[in-house]
């Protein structure tokens, strides 16, 4: 009998706990309260690193906003600038265009003054002659000059009146020769031709002395090695003047 209380009570008597009854609902209310504390302190500890890190959701937020005003402003100094450089350009332009009108105007004024002047060395010489000069009609200043496309020239000269023949309005017909580099019989062109469109320019009228000048057109594949200027009146040659090219 002792052993038995000895075995039951003693130090080699078997270990007995108590624990309090908790009811389930408690228990299930307790589990929903640590786990909303928990993610609160991990959305705390969250928005802590970000605001280390520099990623405030409202700094950032304000930050994309002046970014969008800054956008803004500069948009409108693009545009404002794009007008500005339109203008400049549309300007510069007009000025080039101005500046290339000049520069033409004065290329044809200096070409002009040459021109005159050429016209009154001559008209000073044909004075000299006055009274002198055993021909009726004097040719000065014969130029020929092709043109951009092929088998197209331009000429010009000084026609002139001599003696007792000057002053006196005078009608004269203009003949053109053309003459191939490598001679070749029949082979020459003359110019007007039959139903010639430009008829009118072989016609000269004249009292004392004037420029003339024209163009002239041949084939393609003939090669100009010379060029005759001939003055006539009713059928009569009073003047002709070559050119060898």
């Amino acid at each position: 009998m002792l052993r038995r209380l000895r075995g039951r009570f003693g130090i080699t008597a078997p270990q007995v706990s108590v624990q309090t009854h908790v009811p389930l609902y408690l228990r299930l209310i307790s589990i929903v309260v640590l786990v909303a504390i928990a993610l609160a302190l991990a959305g705390w500890v969250y928005d802590t690193g970000r605001r280390m890190a520099g990623f405030d959701q409202s700094e950032t937020g304000s930050l994309v906003k002046e970014l969008r005003q800054t956008n803004s402003v500069l948009e409108e100094e693009v545009t404002r600038l794009r007008s500005l450089l339109t203008a400049s350009q549309s300007s510069l332009q007009i000025d080039q265009a101005a500046q290339e009108s000049l520069s033409e105007k004065n290329k044809t004024l200096v070409s002009e003054n040459a021109r005159l002047k050429e016209e009154l060395a001559v008209f000073e010489r044909l004075t000299k002659l006055d009274g002198k000069a055993d021909d009726e009609v004097s040719l000065d200043r014969l130029t020929i000059r092709a043109e951009g496309t092929p088998g197209r020239y331009r000429y010009s000269f000084l026609i002139a009146l001599q003696g007792a023949r000057r002053g006196k309005e005078t009608k004269f017909a203009l003949q053109v020769v053309a003459s191939p580099r490598l001679p070749v019989a029949g082979a020459k062109i003359t110019f007007p031709r039959r139903d010639d469109p430009d008829a009118a320019q072989y016609e000269i009228a004249l009292r004392n002395f004037k420029r003339v000048e024209g163009k002239f057109e041949v084939p393609a594949d003939f090669s100009v090695g010379a060029v005759e200027i001939r003055i006539l009146e009713s059928g009569v040659l009073k003047a002709s003047k070559n050119l060898t090219l």
